[in-house]
């Protein structure tokens, strides 16, 4: 008899372990089913914001342009002169201190041949001229600094009187971001159309050509203004303010870094047809200054 009680406490015993584990394991799958929809809701979340053009940039930090060109052809058609059906291939090509620097990338283009830099550009380089590039040599957060210099460089390039709403539809913009930063073994380590350099050298002068200076060159400048090696760094030393003598010992004791880009750019033909495939919007060209 004893046994027999004992045999039956065990055995309930059991079963009473076997449903909590059950109802365990139960509870595991469904908080993973929600981590799952979670997850799910969040990814749906994000491709809606990016096709509502509210998509905001992840938080990675980089050093970066912002190129702002205008055309000098005449104006493009505007928002409510174009139809759906006129898209326009949108490029990507290749493109640094912790204050705003500016930077001669379109100053003068003269190259017809630039357009190759520009993969899948519609538009000509010889067609636009700079109106603004500014930016920073310092890794600064893309979420934030993609609009502040989107700003700076239309509004406060002292090279320009601020961009006026009149002008919008003539204009192009392009981002730069700056990546792979490599020390050069000399002043010519780099290739042209592939790399921008930053220089940095003393004056060997008196006075205040004694002073420290830097300067830099995007990799679109080279190319585009069909410049050797040395060429560009001699304009670029002339950049940074030195008005002395340009000697062979200047050019050995510079400090030179390479680095690439990659670079993007919209003009506005391309910012009609995006805004016109996410479902229409106001033309800012045609509101009042």
């Amino acid at each position: 008899s004893g046994s027999g009680s004992g045999s039956g406490n065990l055995h309930g015993s059991s079963n009473s372990k076997s449903s909590k584990m059950k109802r365990k394991q139960s509870k595991k799958a469904k908080a993973e089913n929600n981590i799952d929809d979670n997850n799910n809701q969040e990814q749906q979340s994000t491709a809606y914001s990016y096709r509502s053009s509210s998509y905001i940039p992840p938080s990675v930090s980089c050093p970066l342009f912002v190129t702002w060109s205008k055309r000098r052809s005449p104006h493009p058609p505007s928002l409510s002169e174009m139809t759906s059906s006129s898209g326009v291939a949108t490029p990507a090509s290749t493109t640094a201190s912790s204050s705003n620097i500016t930077s001669d990338e379109d100053e003068t283009t003269t190259s017809s041949s630039a357009h190759a830099l520009a993969n899948n550009n519609t538009d000509d380089e010889n067609d636009y001229d700079l109106r603004g590039c500014i930016g920073t040599l310092a890794p600064r957060n893309l979420s934030t600094a993609l609009r502040e210099f989107a700003i700076t460089s239309a509004m406060h390039d002292r090279r320009f009187d601020p961009i006026a709403m009149h002008e919008l539809r003539s204009l192009r913009v392009g981002v730069s971001l700056l990546v792979k930063y490599e020390e050069c073994i000399h002043p010519y380590d780099w290739d042209v159309g592939v790399h921008g350099i930053i220089i940095k050298f003393g004056g060997s002068g008196g006075g205040r050509e004694r002073r420290s200076y830097s300067a830099t060159y995007l990799p679109e400048v080279a190319y585009e203004q069909r410049w050797s090696q040395h060429e560009a760094v001699v304009s670029l030393v002339r950049k940074a303010g030195y008005r002395g003598v340009i000697s062979d010992e200047l050019i050995s004791s510079i400090e030179c870094t390479r680095y690439q880009s990659s670079k993007h750019r919209v003009s506005y033909p391309e910012y009609v047809a995006e805004k016109q495939s996410g479902g229409g919007g106001t033309d800012p060209s045609m509101l009042g200054d």
